[in-house]
């Protein structure tokens, strides 16, 4: 190596040993993109050490003067001169950087890099600057962007009639500019959340969310009325009422799984903004916004994705729900069909059918445990035998909607890898909702039938009715007539809600970042808003947080997302933020684990690994080792998702003593198959027992009475600072 190139290799070799996580490697970027994808990668893995306050090596990161030129670490337009290249793509261990153990970098995102390079190392496009607050309240002053936040949607609902004010619901991006963020990245969250909000709603006409803060475009307001979501879709089927609720919108069921939800007492401005809209809104939880990255995340995901939309159980009630008669279709030769041999999403065949319905056309697919025997389409194109399959129909407003089911036409969340994938998603499950969206970005997929031309060239005489078979796999210009209708009925739908043609699907990148990319500790202190991630790096130092595996954070280390939510409420109570809403009556949140007394509070069932057969007789007894006097509740959920309060009251469960469901006798297991669920709440402070709420189409949801806001004393009651839940997963085979 040449002494010139060994100087480049120690510059770099503090800026590489940071590209060290196997995120998924962002779409292979368009040329006027390549810039803003490079820079993300370097933001989000370099900057802990090559930024303005830690700058190793002379480098800061986002400033290309420091590290691309002619005799630099970046040569532009000459990959083979770039050591940072010849580094990060080597094959060799002893070279390569990161170096081992650390994960290389992902194809992707050498590949994107190297694209950069080759294009002349583009400039980087310039971040947001942070929207000046002009005056700070004292109970938000150890925050950057809370204070403008509020006072901005607490001046959009000043300027909006009274009658209106209640069915206003906001969503904001702007914590990511204390990160660091571009225009472009601030489109995209804005085009990805106007996406998700019509991809839910059966209403007839697109919405589009208003821009509250007009100068940076980070906080947006919407009409829940709009999109149909001011109904109540749930009512109470035990004898508690929830005060100060009459009712739980379709909004409230999102409020409850929010992990990131901070209030703010001894707030002049929060406050206010209680006094003029939390009230009167009514909402279930006192969080005046979401994040648009958690909310496009989640939201279209299950079990919101499905409540929404009110999705029925059964595929003949989804088709009698959209006007469909596929039967009738299919003897009339209405439908049309098309099977293929490959296709983007399943392993196997696949055949595909569209229905005409009372918003424009219905399609089902049939997809296949394997190719061969009588899963073998070829074998009989009319009555075939499938493994499950996806339902994709127009909403009103011309955007899809789409449901998974098994072979029996029973609902599913997720489909099985061996049948299908969703090459967007790190694990490569085909989720209902979000992996549907991504993968149908212009509405209807192109395929080529491959039935239609094999029986054509066959004789008469097959054994099989080829008149008929010819009929319903109808020619390809028939079909693909069809599919301009349905494409241009979607694409005249998102051009409604984007304001025009974009480049990209928005939910693809924005989603990815969320759910898939882990976060460093500059990330997270973003996320709470911390003027310096040096805050948060002394939090994670204290024991505490080290026993729950956020040490790493502090040296340079990531952590994933799914742990970071776990902990959130901890971490914002300990740096006196805020007062953490926690997601404790989520269906997201099976675990909501207080400190220091949830290690000592077990959970058991009367079998190993909680697994049971049909018949079996199984207890439940709950151990109270935690060193003060405890009360208790429990709740079960059905594989169907049918929450029961197994306790009818919440029960005294003294320190040292063992509670035991049933109090005598045992439960006797059902020959019904799936995961069914025992759910534990306990506190030190005795609670109000929960709520159940039911609806049709649905799932359950048991409420609590928490956070009841005390406007005359500006503080919260009931908050369950103390409360653990642990549910037990019961397994029937």
């Amino acid at each position: 190596m040449s002494h010139t190139r060994l100087l480049k290799w120690i510059t770099l070799s503090f800026i590489i040993a940071v590209f060290s996580i196997n995120i998924p490697a962002p779409a292979v970027a368009q040329q006027d993109n390549l810039a803003a994808e490079v820079k993300q990668i370097f933001r989000t893995r370099c900057l802990e050490c090559h930024g303005d306050t830690r700058r190793e090596a002379d480098i800061n990161i986002l400033d290309l003067s420091t590290f691309v030129g002619a005799e630099s670490s970046v040569v532009p337009g000459n990959v083979d001169e770039s050591v940072l290249y010849d580094y990060i793509a080597s094959d060799d261990e002893d070279f390569r950087m990161p170096e081992a153990p650390r994960p290389p970098l992902t194809t992707g995102e050498i590949e994107t890099i190297r694209k950069w390079i080759e294009a002349k190392a583009p400039a980087f496009p310039r971040d947001v600057p942070l929207p000046e607050e002009a005056k700070q309240d004292p109970a938000l002053a150890n925050t950057i962007g809370t204070e403008f936040v509020l006072t901005e949607i607490l001046k959009f609902v000043e300027a909006t009639p009274r009658k209106d004010r209640p069915f206003l619901r906001f969503f904001s991006s702007n914590h990511l500019l204390a990160s660091g963020v571009t225009a472009e990245e601030l489109v995209e969250q804005q085009h990805a959340l106007a996406k998700a909000i019509n991809h839910l709603s059966w209403m007839r006409d697109i919405v589009k969310p208003i821009s509250v803060d007009k100068k940076s475009n980070t906080i947006f307001a919407v009409d829940i009325r709009k999109l149909g979501w001011q109904k109540s879709d749930v009512n109470p089927v035990s004898q508690q009422v929830l005060p100060g609720n009459e009712t739980v919108d379709k909004y409230d069921l999102i409020l409850l799984e929010y992990p990131y939800g901070i209030a703010f007492e001894n707030s002049e401005t929060f406050d206010r903004l209680w006094d003029v809209y939390l009230k009167p809104a009514g909402l279930i939880r006192p969080i005046p916004y979401l994040r648009i990255d958690w909310f496009i995340s989640v939201a279209t995901q299950s079990p919101l994705y499905e409540d929404l939309l009110e999705l029925p159980h059964e595929l003949d009630q989804l088709e009698q729900l959209i006007g469909v008669d596929s039967e009738s279709n299919l003897s009339s030769f209405t439908a049309a069909r098309a099977g293929m041999t490959l296709s983007g999403v399943s392993r196997n065949n696949r055949i595909v059918e569209r229905h005409p319905s009372r918003n424009g056309a219905y399609w089902k697919s049939y997809d296949f445990q394997t190719s061969k025997g009588l899963q073998n389409m070829f074998a009989d194109p009319l009555d075939f035998h499938y493994a499950g399959g996806e339902m994709i129909w127009n909403l009103p407003n011309g955007l899809q909607a789409y449901l998974i089911t098994d072979n029996a036409g029973k609902r599913i969340l997720e489909a099985p890898t061996t049948i299908v994938t969703d090459k967007f998603s790190e694990d490569r499950v085909v989720r209902n909702g979000l992996a549907c969206m991504r993968c149908h970005d212009r509405g209807m997929k192109r395929f080529a039938d491959n039935i239609r031309p094999a029986f054509q060239s066959l004789p008469d005489r097959t054994g099989m009715n080829k008149q008929e078979i010819l009929k319903l796999y109808i020619d390809k210009p028939a079909m693909d007539e069809l599919l301009d209708q349905d494409e241009q009925r979607f694409q005249t739908a998102m051009e409604q809600a984007l304001g025009g043609t974009v480049k990209h699907e928005p939910l693809t990148a924005t989603t990815r970042k969320f759910l898939d990319a882990p976060l460093t500790l500059t990330q997270a202190a973003a996320e709470l808003g911390l003027k310096e991630p040096g805050q948060l790096s002394a939090v994670f130092k204290l024991p505490q947080f080290t026993q729950l595996g956020l040490a790493g954070l502090s040296t340079g280390g990531v952590i994933r997302r799914d742990t970071w939510e776990d902990y959130y409420d901890r971490v914002v109570r300990q740096l006196g933020i805020g007062t953490p809403v926690a997601a404790v009556d989520g269906l997201t949140r099976p675990d909501h684990l207080a400190e220091g007394l949830a290690q000592n509070l077990k959970v058991s069932t009367n079998k190993k690994g909680n697994t049971f057969s049909p018949g079996d007789e199984m207890v439940i007894t709950i151990k109270n080792e935690t060193g003060v006097d405890l009360f208790i509740e429990l709740v079960g959920t059905s594989a169907r998702g049918r929450k029961v309060a197994l306790t009818k009251q919440v029960l005294p469960l003294k320190n040292g003593t063992v509670y035991r469901f049933p109090e005598t006798g045992a439960i006797k297991i059902q020959p019904q198959l799936g995961t069914e669920f025992i759910t534990v709440f306990a506190s030190p402070r005795k609670f109000a027992p929960g709520v159940l709420l039911r609806g049709e189409n649905v799932g359950d949801r048991f409420i609590h009475d928490f956070y009841n806001y005390d406007h005359n004393q500006s503080r919260f009651k009931n908050n369950p600072s103390q409360l653990i839940k642990k549910t037990l997963n019961i397994e029937t085979r």
